[in-house]
């Protein structure tokens, strides 16, 4: 019998194959945008072991936790907020336990010392959210003994914008990026962001929600980990100096990662930097006796804030369709900002804020964890004057939205309007800095021309510039 002639693949198998492709696809571009910084020297020194992917297991942990509030049982979680706050020991003589301790430190925080309510406490500027990361709250592998004697778990320091509630910050979203820190409750900053800087001393980011650091063995005398155990972060992280004559660029001075105490309405430094074991000899800029071995990683306020909004984008998605299935047509923009009643659709707006209200021509049903971070304050939507209540039947036939010069036209659009542009070169939408809350304008949101008075608008996918960062999503 002759033998079987091998076989083209048919349709099924190439979609099959196709659609790995695009799996596989999305797995490597979310690992690039999700990846932490990590210089060459940490990865060397972080993966001998469980380092490195202990870092990013962590990392990728908060995330998740932050952006599925409905996951939980946490009472008016919003999306973003983290619940799941550091582990310190609060009773005298207590040790860690993995689990998650409701509040945060002050900067006068000793072991043994209760932790406060940073939504509430007297002197919020005083609040300082840090400890062991409570891995055991977070479902991940500990230490392998109690005291993590060998550095196995990360700890974790964060601003504590991403801990309070709405009473506290009404704007849990990229809108908090338009404005600088002001400092208490009630405002739209109301505590400092945290600050990276590099080996040398210089600027990485002053903007950073959350940093993660592996401590590893103890390589400084007085680092005691074992019964009497200082639960301090020093028992755990170091510090070093960087002297006077550095290569520029450099900023010399004494540089702490265990150092909670920073002044008030500062921001809080941490530096990233190779480690002592790992350098034969130490650069001659680092004054003796140069004992570190931290492994950093950060997340950013803008990093953190996009891996929200691709929740938040998808949760208005489901509510907008869910809205057409019901009612066979889409609800009206919610009116310009300057209108006293934004979200209440009384002026049968086509281009303008989310519609939230059921005058926008039935129930639209956000999630409360949505609603209550903001987000409807964000989003800039547009609708076709043919899918609204008020046009005639059968509707949402003809779309007549188009993205640039794309032939496909949509029913509606939504527009994540990104970060304010408030420094030259300015959006061509305005002409000068961009302010989106208390806003007056969609210019203070969007930042082409064409996307302020289209349709059309700007094509999906357009280049961000130094002054545009809108991104289109057509709805057919």
């Amino acid at each position: 019998m002759p033998p079987r002639a091998a076989r083209t693949p048919g349709p099924h198998p190439q979609q099959g194959a196709a659609a790995l492709l695009l799996i596989l696809t999305m797995i490597v571009i979310l690992t690039i945008v999700l990846a932490p910084r990590l210089t060459l020297w940490q990865v060397h020194n972080a993966a001998g072991g469980r380092g490195y992917q202990t870092l990013m297991d962590a990392k990728a942990a908060i995330l998740a936790h932050a952006a599925n509030p409905g996951a939980d049982t946490v009472p008016g979680r919003r999306l973003g907020q983290i619940s799941l706050t550091p582990d310190l020991p609060v009773l005298a003589g207590s040790g860690f336990d993995g689990l998650s301790k409701p509040g945060c430190a002050t900067r006068t925080w000793a072991p043994g010392q209760a932790l406060i309510d940073p939504n509430s406490f007297a002197t919020p500027l005083n609040v300082r959210c840090f400890g062991r990361f409570p891995w055991l709250s977070f479902g991940l592998p500990g230490p392998s003994t109690p005291d993590d004697q060998l550095g196995e778990v990360p700890w974790i320091f964060m601003s504590a914008n991403l801990v309070v509630g709405a009473a506290c910050l009404a704007n849990l979203n990229p809108l908090m990026l338009s404005s600088a820190y002001t400092g208490g409750c009630g405002t739209t900053v109301p505590f400092p962001w945290l600050r990276v800087v590099d080996a040398r001393g210089n600027l990485l980011s002053a903007e950073v929600a959350i940093v993660l650091i592996l401590p590893g063995p103890p390589v400084q005398n007085g680092q005691t980990r074992s019964a009497p155990i200082d639960h301090a972060p020093a028992a755990y992280l170091e510090g070093l100096t960087v002297a006077a004559g550095c290569p520029a660029p450099c900023v010399p001075g004494a540089y702490s990662n265990a150092a909670y105490t920073v002044a008030s309405g500062l921001n809080w430094t941490f530096i990233d930097a190779p480690a002592s074991t790992s350098l034969s000899p130490p650069p001659a800029y680092y004054s003796t006796p140069f004992q570190f071995n931290d492994h950093l990683i950060y997340i950013t306020a803008g990093e953190y804030f996009e891996a929200m909004e691709q929740r938040a984008r998808l949760a208005v998605l489901n509510t907008l369709s869910t809205f057409r299935v019901s009612n066979g047509y889409l609800p009206y923009s919610g009116d310009y900002p300057s209108t006293p009643l934004a979200s209440s659709c009384a002026l049968h707006s086509r281009l303008g804020l989310l519609p939230q209200a059921l005058s926008c021509g039935g129930a639209l049903n956000y999630p409360a964890w949505l609603s209550a971070a903001g987000w409807g304050s964000y989003f800039i939507y547009a609708v076709d004057p043919g899918c609204t209540a008020g046009a005639a039947t059968p509707r949402c036939l003809a779309p007549g939205l188009r993205l640039g010069g794309a032939a496909q036209r949509y029913n509606a659009v939504l527009f994540s309007p990104g970060r304010a542009i408030q420094i030259a070169p300015y959006a061509a939408s305005k002409g000068a800095p961009q302010a989106p809350l208390g806003s007056g304008s969609l210019a203070d949101f969007l930042d082409s021309a064409s996307n302020l008075a289209g349709p059309p608008f700007d094509a999906a996918g357009t280049p961000l510039t130094a002054n545009y960062d809108d991104r289109m999503y057509g709805i057919p």
